[in-house]
């Protein structure tokens, strides 16, 4: 079981959740500073461009080693093994010279001994590192599958290994093959000449949970009966000047790993293992390229570290906790870590290593009092939860869902994660989503009773010419659409806020019922589809469920009566509910898709498309230019091409960008009472003026026409006074030379 992450007491489907919770709560936390000084020396690809592929012949390793010691780092840990001698002289060519009695002085250019007198003159600093193929659980693996007292596995161990080895209590006779401590079967350690030369040693396995991510660690593992270090615990032990402490208890479990001299204990699992409080990306941590290290120069030289090039190496290494691994992509040591998929995995060995020294590495659940008071109060809120949905109705039901399931989300990350718990607060969220969806599930079966009720109801809501069309093809109860020509009308009252914040609750709702019927009956009346309401908003549109060819003409037909009845019923509303009612309403022409739309569970009949939303903005441009009704020369092109289409006064009112938008768009407002002709067309005059450049014919044209509709409608014209605004700005800032006479929008 190579590199992976052996058995703990959960349950595996929790794990798998879990897992990207915990990443979740990392990404909402975000990047923190390490707390020590923690430097990673990378083998990357510069370095192996200038020294060469990896592995290196053991010289430039030792130099790599020995000029980062000599810049005073105060620990170095090897994230690598020498599990072979490099032999420069081929075995062949020295039998053959000692067949023939020659023994030149060839032995000097061996490099193996000067990694060796390195290990040896810095032992005290140095830590080396090793690791195992084959990985297993005594007590939970079959006897075939976990051979630790297999004699041919003992043989693999050095003679004296056990030197590296921690001291440790149990609380009864221990037996290797009994723990469920993970257990080292294939060593692969580095050779007798390194290890006899050396005084500390750590493996550096990497322990994947089950989406292939590393979120915890092993502190020890047991190897030929005795526990042994992880390269971050002994590195952490030889800068603090500590000693490890390890107590198993009677059935072979981790029952504490800490260190003697501060008392300092770690959060650790019954198998040794810690979840690792990880700082942020990889880059969190300083590094440097080994290639740097390898200059003569002090100073930083690294294209790809633009944080630290200028500075002096020596300074970044002095007193540190220096790791050194290889980075490069082609040795294939990347790691997938919570806030990267693809990290050098001695960044793993950085983060663990910062938890171990500053001793915050995260905390599971552990079987304190308060721990279980704590959960025993989270269960019983989950429970007060369902009592109350099941006596709320849907909506509230799922405010409060939503209310209580972000309170557990901000307790779980501010009170817990913030301190270094990591529960698995997943079985209360898993809970307490089982429990709302199950009681709304109930609740949809009794209510199936009331199926009559419902039906006559939706069709309240629903355009009758949908309800007719589901109940004679019930397929069409389903999700899809298709792309179809519509027109789409938006309306909206304009400052609909403000009065309705000063109205009475009961007031509102009878004049928005009294007002949205009318606005709904016209819609209806002129063959169209009701989208929905938005607050005070009305959605509909023309052409769909069934196919209307003059759905142009219907929409615009539509938007001038509801104008028409809004003049009407102006004067009822300002007397019946004390307020002044303006609306705008916008129209558009296009393909759009058109159908069921959204989730298996929620959807509706509805359009989308960039139509839909240019229609939707329309409505909005009416205030920036005091109209009631705009559309655009889409609408205009589908009325001119429509047999049956009839006269509808208007006059174009701009060429204009909408937000998000490059390609101009002509702008048309409807007429929905009488306006002097002879004003209309000093209008359209003037707009040519404006687009030609010339400023101050095209406000005398304005001004003219403006004077022109007041005197006829007893109102200025807002259009006119928008454009002779404009002409006094381009006076002072004129447009660019390759203007098209397009106004751009700033705002939807």
């Amino acid at each position: 079981m190579k590199n992976a992450f052996l058995r703990e007491k959960v349950y595996p489907l929790v794990s798998r959740i879990s897992a990207p919770l915990t990443d979740f709560k990392f990404s909402l936390r975000g990047p923190v500073s390490p707390q020590n000084k923690i430097v990673v020396v990378e083998i990357d690809g510069p370095t192996l461009e200038r020294i060469g592929r990896w592995p290196w012949h053991r010289d430039a390793t030792a130099y790599l080693v020995e000029k980062t010691l000599m810049a005073g780092a105060k620990v170095v840990g090897l994230d690598m093994v020498f599990s072979e001698a490099d032999p420069r002289i081929p075995p062949e060519l020295m039998d053959f010279l000692k067949q023939k009695n020659i023994d030149p002085p060839l032995k000097q250019f061996e490099t193996d001994p000067l990694l060796q007198s390195v290990i040896q003159r810095y032992a005290d600093r140095l830590v080396l590192g090793w690791t195992s193929e084959v990985l297993c659980q005594p007590l939970y693996e079959e006897a075939q599958f976990c051979q630790i007292a297999d004699p041919e596995a003992i043989k693999q161990f050095p003679k004296d290994f056990d030197k590296f080895s921690v001291p440790f209590k149990a609380e009864s006779r221990f037996d290797p093959a009994q723990t469920a401590m993970i257990s080292f079967v294939t060593p692969l350690t580095n050779i007798t000449l390194f290890n006899d030369a050396s005084k500390h040693l750590g493996f550096f396995n990497a322990f994947l949970d089950p989406d292939g991510a590393i979120r915890r660690t092993m502190l020890l593992v047991v190897a030929n009966g005795k526990p042994y270090p992880s390269l971050p615990l002994e590195m952490a032990r030889i800068g603090l000047h500590e000693e490890i402490e390890v107590t198993l208890d009677v059935t072979h479990h981790v029952k504490r790993i800490g260190f003697t001299k501060s008392g300092k204990l770690f959060p650790v699992t019954p198998i040794g293992g810690m979840q690792i409080n990880f700082r942020g990306p990889s880059r969190v941590f300083p590094h440097i390229s080994a290639a740097d290290i390898l200059s003569e120069k002090d100073q930083i030289e690294d294209p790809l570290n633009r944080d630290l090039v200028g500075k002096s190496k020596s300074e970044l290494l002095k007193d540190a906790y220096v790791l050194i691994g290889v980075s490069a992509l082609g040795v294939f040591d990347m790691r997938q870590f919570p806030f990267e998929s693809n990290a050098p995995g001695v960044y793993g060995h950085a983060n663990i290593l910062d938890n171990i020294l500053s001793g915050d590495p995260l905390i599971s659940e552990g079987n304190s009092p308060a721990v279980a008071g704590i959960l025993l109060l989270m269960t019983l809120g989950v429970l007060a939860f369902a009592i109350a949905v099941e006596y709320l109705d849907a909506v509230p039901a799922l405010i409060l869902f939503l209310l209580s399931f972000s309170l557990l989300i901000y307790f779980d990350l501010k009170f817990l994660f913030s301190r270094n718990y990591n529960w698995n607060t997943v079985f209360v969220y898993l809970e307490m989503g089982t429990v709302f969806f199950l009681t709304l599930a109930a609740k949809y079966v009794m209510e199936e009773r009331n199926k009559k009720f419902i039906r006559g109801a939706f069709a309240k809501y629903v355009p009758p010419t949908v309800v007719d069309s589901i109940l004679k093809d019930p397929t069409k109860l389903s999700l899809g659409g298709e792309k179809r020509e519509l027109t789409i009308l938006f309306s909206d009252i304009r400052g609909f806020t403000t009065f309705s914040e000063k109205m009475d609750a009961k007031a509102l709702a009878s004049f928005l019922n009294d007002y949205l019927g009318i606005m709904t009956g016209l819609v209806f009346s002129n063959q169209g589809t009701l989208d929905k309401y938005i607050g005070d908003a009305v959605m509909a549109f023309w052409g769909a469920p069934l196919s209307q060819p003059d759905h142009a003409v219907n929409a615009c037909q539509a938007a001038v009566q509801m104008m028409q009845a809004l003049e009407k019923n102006r004067e009822r509303f300002r007397n019946q509910y004390g307020i002044e009612v303006n609306i705008g309403i916008g129209v558009n022409s296009g393909v759009v898709n058109v159908g069921n739309m959204g989730s298996e569970q929620n959807f509706e009949y509805t359009v989308i498309g960039d139509h839909v939303n240019l229609a939707s903005r329309l409505e909005g441009l009416t205030k920036k230019y005091g109209v009631g009704i705009v559309t655009t020369r889409f609408t205009f092109d589908v009325l001119l091409n429509n047999a049956k289409t009839v006269s509808l006064p208007h006059r174009v009112l701009d060429s204009v960008k909408v937000k998000g938008k490059k390609q101009a768009v002509e702008l048309i407002q409807l007429l929905e009472k009488q306006t002097p002709p002879e004003g209309i067309q000093l209008f359209a005059e003037a707009r040519v003026l404006y687009t030609q450049q010339k400023w101050d014919e095209a406000i005398a044209k304005f001004e003219a026409a403006n004077q022109l509709i007041l005197a006829s409608c007893g109102q200025p014209d807002t259009p006119c006074e928008v454009f002779i605004e404009r002409c006094r700005l381009f006076k002072v800032e004129p447009p660019e030379p390759d203007w098209d006479g397009s106004w751009e929008m700033d705002s939807k």
